[in-house]
């Protein structure tokens, strides 16, 4: 390597060793772009820095130094930085003309990082699809389904469209719907169960769990329990399971 760098040295007159002089001082940029990226998101991740912001620190310092390896490598190749500059300033009109929709998104997807409308981590519903965000990519954000698929949304339709933001909040609006029998005596039923959802440790107290009765289209009554969680504490599917199973059991005590 040490053999190979002396010779384009000495021969740098000639365009062919221009180019080779030129091109190792571009991949050199491109290990160099690798380490400061990997460096960027260390110090962040140290920091506590918030992951949306470390992901666009890094990605904007990998990009920078691999832009100034390319203007690196024109400028030792041709040696007429005036030239070089002026067709960057061609190249990238040509580049924006030719990849609109790329740049589009690419650009949507800082501006995503910018402003932070939600968080990687955030379980967000956008173009009709829900789910947790895993990342924020060049070209689209990625998200999981409870279902464990995939979803690649495009950053510009992401950034223009509507977000639907579930986990902005630390609590979470549940809802629960019993079909009460006839046979049922309704008097007190309401009332008891309210009194053993406020002493759940799980459930908020502020604002209070609801229960009450709801008339059914076919002359029957329905319960209706509305509780407050802190979903990122307790596990929702848990306690979920756990009310409707005090539901059951204050109809059936009412029998």
């Amino acid at each position: 390597m040490g053999a190979m760098w002396a010779w384009v040295v000495r021969n740098a007159d000639t365009d062919a060793a221009r180019f080779v002089e030129g091109l190792l001082l571009f991949l050199i940029s491109v290990v160099l772009a690798r380490f400061v990226r990997a460096a960027a998101r260390g110090q962040l991740k140290r920091t506590h820095v918030d992951p949306a912001v470390s992901l666009l620190v890094a990605r904007l310092a990998y990009l920078g130094t691999l832009l100034l390896g390319v203007i690196v490598f024109f400028t030792v190749w041709l040696k007429n930085p005036t030239l070089v500059f002026g067709g960057f300033g061609f190249f990238a009109l040509a580049l924006s003309l030719a990849f609109q929709d790329i740049l589009k998104n690419f650009i949507a997807g800082i501006f995503l990082l910018l402003e932070r409308p939600f968080r990687i981590g955030d379980e967000i519903t956008v173009d009709n699809h829900t789910g947790v965000v895993e990342n924020i990519e060049m070209r689209t954000t990625t998200l999981r389904t409870s279902d464990g698929e995939e979803v690649l949304t495009p950053n510009s339709l992401v950034y223009t469209g509507t977000i639907i933001n579930r986990t902005r909040y630390p609590t979470r609006l549940f809802t629960l719907t019993a079909k009460v029998p006839s046979d049922v005596a309704v008097d007190g039923v309401v009332a008891r169960l309210r009194e053993q959802l406020k002493t759940r440790p799980e459930i908020a107290k502020d604002p209070a769990p609801y229960v009450g009765l709801q008339p059914n289209v076919d002359g029957g009554l329905t319960l209706e329990v509305r509780y407050w969680l802190d979903y990122r504490r307790n596990d929702p599917l848990a306690v979920q399971a756990a009310v409707g199973q005090q539901i059951y059991q204050a109809i059936q005590s009412s029998k």
